[in-house]
């Protein structure tokens, strides 16, 4: 018997020391692997692309070698709540695996590339200018597609493999916070893969884009978003460029006014303008982006350019609004029109950049001269920042193409093509302003201001949202809008003796898209009461109210949803083009969520 024990005694030991040994190495292994992913993360900061790839090979082998180790260690995954932690860590090594092949298929595909794109790296576009080398890339992309497909599988591998590991086996309450770092990770890479998969066949249909197998020409619109209107801003002018085989140039660039002045067709105005915008009684092209949807809206301003003297045969709209401007401005410089230098400077006389105050100036400011003189301006800045852009040193390139891709995600960018495969690329990266249906519950804010001032300047916005079940299992939602308009009024009369009419009364003719079938219960705030309808397979409650420079409003509403939760609760928020600095809070169920700005679309999901 005493021989026996000693047996099982000598066999645990030996148990022990074999897991124990297997276990360190196996520990440090993976903390040289963890060493070396640092080392890519480090160099893809730095932009160089060789640096990337080799330290890439070496976290692969070294992870391999983690791999192995934990192996041995697999009999430890049948021990109950030990077999746990072993299991997860050989998942967070193969997803790690996996995410890395994913990264060295992405470099490989690049490489060619990396002169274009501004990376460290030998490239294989390096002659011609760099309009030509652009085009020449453009020319190239098929080659890139079939790749992307190839990352687009490791990074599902990827997660498969990570949503396996459960964050509540690692509480917060440990060093480093490791359930919050899981959660992120699962967040990161469910966002990447889904980047990655939606950008193929936006990718596919660039060089199409691009004119390389025709000339293409698009109408550029300038949208102010200070004058807040909604697909992003009034329209103030507008210009036209060619695209051909990556080659952007110029055709005309004109005041949106002067365009409206050769409409050989008078529409009757609809009834928000007819209740909200005094004394317009026909539409005009300026005023023709009433619907929230980019697309639908761009629909009716075609209808209307239809009728203009000066239309052009395009093939897609582009608009921009004054912070894309702003934001390109701080990558590349100054940039200068019609004799004046425009700069992200903050100046006193608006409490803004120069280029808004400038922009604003040739937009609104009294003069003795035609305005169509000037405010053929945004097809003088557009082609001095294309300009900029290709006489940019290489290493600013990713800047660039970082701060597009930001304007495209934050809106404002909007993009509409009549191609129906390029369409139908950019409204899957939602690069196209579309209104999402969506299998939750949903919230968009879209606000027009009818007061030709320019108060959304300064006019700030913050929004709290108290979601609760009520008797019959339904959704119940309290929602309060609070505005703050901290600026003194201008001189925004008739007559007024030169300057900026920025601050002035705010007429805002404000839309909440809901649900389909909600249910208003009571709502105060607004000077015309929240009314119900349907539009783009949603509720929209609707309104008016006004609001005084140094003044504040609240508004408040209660609605039921048509929706039932049981394990989650899932929140999409759109965000209005043009808009920025709103503020969220949310309360679902009890749980406060930490606030956010709403930079772009939102969604939230809860679990209950």
């Amino acid at each position: 018997m005493q021989t026996l024990k000693r047996k099982i005694i000598v066999f645990i030991l030996i148990l022990i020391i074999f897991f124990g040994f297997f276990s360190f190495f196996s520990f440090i292994s993976l903390k040289k692997a963890i060493t070396s992913t640092q080392k890519v993360a480090g160099a893809a900061k730095l932009q160089d692309l060789d640096a990337t790839k080799a330290y890439i090979k070496d976290a692969k082998k070294d992870f391999n070698s983690t791999k192995r180790w934990l192996f041995f260690l697999t009999p430890l995954r049948a021990i109950p709540v030990a077999g746990w932690y072993v299991a997860d860590a050989q998942r967070g090594v193969d997803a790690a695996i996996y995410g890395l092949n994913a990264a060295q298929t992405l470099t490989d595909a690049v490489t060619p590339y990396a002169d274009v794109l501004g990376l460290k790296g030998k490239g294989t576009f390096l002659g011609g200018t760099a309009q030509e080398r652009l085009a020449s890339v453009i020319d190239t992309l098929s080659k890139v597609t079939p790749q992307l497909d190839s990352v687009g599988q490791d990074l599902g591998k990827a997660r498969l493999q990570i949503d396996k590991i459960q964050s509540w086996r690692y509480p917060d309450i440990l060093p480093g916070k490791p359930g919050t770092k899981i959660k992120n990770a699962k967040n990161a890479i469910d966002q990447i893969e889904t980047f990655v998969v939606d950008t193929r066949p936006l990718i596919d249909v660039l060089p199409k884009i691009m004119g390389q197998d025709k000339e293409k020409k698009y109408l550029i619109l300038f949208q102010n978003d200070k004058e807040l209107r909604p697909t992003g801003g009034f329209i103030t002018a507008y210009a036209v460029f060619r695209v051909n085989k990556g080659v952007i140039e110029s055709e005309q660039s004109e005041d949106i006014y002067r365009l409206d002045s050769t409409l050989l067709k008078k529409v009757p105005a609809p009834a928000p303008i007819l209740k909200y915008l005094p004394n317009v009684p026909t539409l005009n092209l300026r005023d023709s982006n009433l619907s929230p949807d980019y697309f639908v809206s761009m629909k009716q301003f075609e209808d209307l350019y239809a009728f203009t003297q000066d239309k052009k045969e395009i093939d897609g709209i582009i608009a921009l609004d004054t912070q894309f401007v702003l934001m390109m401005i701080n990558v590349l410089g100054p940039l200068e029109a019609f004799g004046t230098k425009f700069t992200a400077e903050q100046i006193n006389a608006c409490a803004c950049p120069q280029i808004i105050y400038e922009l604003e100036r040739y937009a609104d400011e009294p003069t003795a001269f035609e305005k169509s003189d000037r405010k053929g301006i945004i097809g003088v800045l557009m082609q001095q920042m294309m300009a900029k852009t290709f006489e940019a040193p290489k290493s600013k390139w990713p800047n660039l193409l970082g701060t597009v891709l930001a304007a495209l995600n934050q809106k404002d960018l909007l993009l509409y093509f009549h191609d129906q495969s390029v369409q139908q690329a950019v409204e899957r990266i939602n690069f196209a302003g579309r209104i999402y249906q969506y299998d939750g519950d949903y919230f968009l804010i879209n606000e027009a201001n009818f007061a030709g001032a320019k108060s959304n300047l300064y006019i700030q916005e913050s929004v709290k949202q108290v979601v609760k079940k009520d008797k019959d299992d339904k959704l119940n939602k309290k929602v309060t809008i609070e505005y703050k308009y901290p600026r003194r009024g201008d001189d925004c009369g008739l007559e007024r003796k030169g300057g900026l009419c920025l601050a002035g009364i705010y007429r805002d003719w404000i839309r909440i898209y809901v649900p389909k079938g909600s249910t208003l219960i009571k709502s105060s705030g607004t000077e015309v009461r929240l009314t119900a309808s349907e539009d783009l397979d949603k509720t929209v409650f609707e309104g008016f109210f006004t609001i005084r420079p140094e003044g504040t409003a609240k508004i408040e509403l209660e609605y039921t949803i048509p929706i039932k939760v049981q394990d989650q609760y899932k929140l999409l928020i759109q965000k209005q083009p043009g808009t920025s600095g709103h503020t969220y809070e949310i309360e679902a169920f009890g749980k406060k969520q930490k606030g956010f700005p709403l930079d772009r679309d939102k969604e939230l999901i809860i679990k209950l």
